[in-house]
């Protein structure tokens, strides 16, 4: 029985984890919808590192430019939003153990 609620706490954590990178992650596709704020936050090799990070066949994929003179990362918002599905997967899961 409590290998069953370690499980499920453990489940509940890496969900909330996803979750916290999900909210990072539309965090900075906000910031870059606006030029410059990336280079005045200095976070433009930590962008690049997370494009080479991405797997191949999403990584860079609709870069749309905002009429703010930034540019939407469709790229990093599909990334988000399966983040937030599989931390609703993960807590679904957490919660039918338990």
């Amino acid at each position: 029985m409590d290998s069953r609620r370690a499980l499920a706490v453990a489940l509940s954590l890496l969900g909330f984890a996803f979750r916290l990178f999900a909210i990072g992650l539309c965090a900075l596709t906000v910031v870059l919808c606006f030029n410059g704020f990336a280079t005045m936050l200095g976070i433009v090799n930590f962008v690049v590192d997370l494009t080479r990070a991405l797997p191949d066949i999403i990584a860079g994929y609709g870069l749309i430019p905002t009429p703010f003179g930034g540019v939407f990362r469709f790229d990093f918002a599909v990334v988000a939003a399966v983040c937030f599905f599989v931390d609703y997967l993960l807590g679904r899961i957490s919660q039918t153990i338990r």
